[in-house]
């Protein structure tokens, strides 16, 4: 199944930035929360290269449309860990939202 979702994220650690296939892919990878969720959120091609030039970091804000997925992996410990995950289609940063936006649009 394919969700399309468009969110706000309010990120929690800087972004990372890096070239992978040989060099010639940009991926950009960012962690946040969307309300009280977390969201991890990658980027390719072009919109990651236009991300990575913003130089966002911890506490900046980023609207984001794109496929989300549940996403599953086994921690160092052998524990089994869970989250939500998208592949961004579109995004741009925005100010972050104050909490009393925030708590007025949910």
């Amino acid at each position: 199944m394919t969700i399309i979702a468009a969110c706000v994220v309010i990120l929690k650690k800087p972004p990372t930035f890096k070239r992978v296939k040989d060099g010639t892919m940009p991926v950009w990878s960012a962690f946040g929360m969307s309300g009280t969720d977390a969201l991890g959120i990658t980027a390719f091609k072009g919109l990651a290269e236009e991300l990575d030039a913003l130089h966002l970091g911890e506490g900046d804000a980023v609207t984001v449309t794109g496929t989300l997925s549940l996403n599953t992996w086994e921690g160092k410990d052998g524990s089994q860990h869970s989250g939500l995950k998208m592949i961004a289609s579109k995004a741009e940063a925005i100010q972050p939202p104050t909490f009393s936006e925030h708590r007025r649009h949910q």
